[in-house]
């Protein structure tokens, strides 16, 4: 899993280490490499009202573990557990990383190797089903989310394909910035904008191209006129956080 962290008025990214109680109290250790530290942080912030500063951009799981609970003390326990084997198994060196005490430089190394393997780029394009996952859980399956711009380019030709940017504002703490090329259809009612609220969307894969859709359905056939949805050959995207 890698991460974009939003915290400390600073941006970074780095892989998730290990993670611990799912839900709005769910914790996280991932390792800040310019200051060469792991960090131990609160996904959200609950208080004065809901904020997230860890936005999970690629929720791939390979090479991970799960324990139900690990306990830290006779006083604090996690439950549903999951990171990488050597952390969850080191009690001690979690308890040192939720304390911020001196970490011994092995484990710093190992993390600096493992992160170095980051490849962040601006944009992420959705190929596969994968993908499409990685977009949804960064969005927040955009439940909450305003479509806020659409931007578009009408003519197009082989060697300057049709390009439509759609911007949604309100997912949770950031921006998505969806880009469309090629072939492209839009599908909305202009009378029902102002009012619409999405709770759910759906990314799917048909007939060479892929669509972006308003609600949670199986296939392209289950799309109803009353739906908002994208359809394009490609579609790439990225995340605006604000500090």
């Amino acid at each position: 899993m890698i991460a974009k962290i939003v915290a400390n008025d600073r941006e970074y990214y780095s892989y998730i280490f290990a993670k611990f109680d799912p839900g709005f109290y769910e914790t996280v250790i991932v390792f800040d490499d310019e200051n060469e530290k792991f960090e131990f942080l609160n996904v959200y912030d609950v208080k004065p009202s809901l904020k997230r500063k860890v936005f999970v951009i690629d929720a791939d799981v390979d090479g991970m573990v799960e324990k139900e609970a690990i306990k830290l003390s006779w006083v604090k326990s996690f439950k549903n557990c999951f990171g990488f084997g050597w952390i969850l198994d080191n009690i001690d060196l979690i308890t040192r990383i939720k304390e911020g005490k001196t970490i011994d430089s092995k484990f710093i190394g190992l993390a600096k190797k493992i992160n170095n393997r980051l490849n962040i780029s601006e944009w992420n394009y959705v190929k596969n089903e994968k993908d499409a996952q990685d977009l949804l859980h960064a969005a927040w399956g955009f439940h909450d989310a305003v479509l806020d711009n659409i931007s578009y380019k009408l003519k197009e030709t082989f060697d300057d394909p049709s390009v439509v940017q759609v911007l949604f504002t309100g997912c949770w703490e950031c921006d998505i910035l969806l880009e469309f090329k090629r072939d492209v259809l839009i599908h909305f009612n202009v009378d029902d904008m102002n009012s619409h609220e999405i709770f759910d969307s759906t990314i799917l894969f048909d007939d060479g191209y892929i669509y972006w859709v308003d609600d949670n359905i199986e296939n392209v056939k289950e799309i109803q006129d009353d739906y908002i949805y994208f359809r394009a050959r490609s579609l790439r995207w990225k995340m605006i956080t604000k500090k």
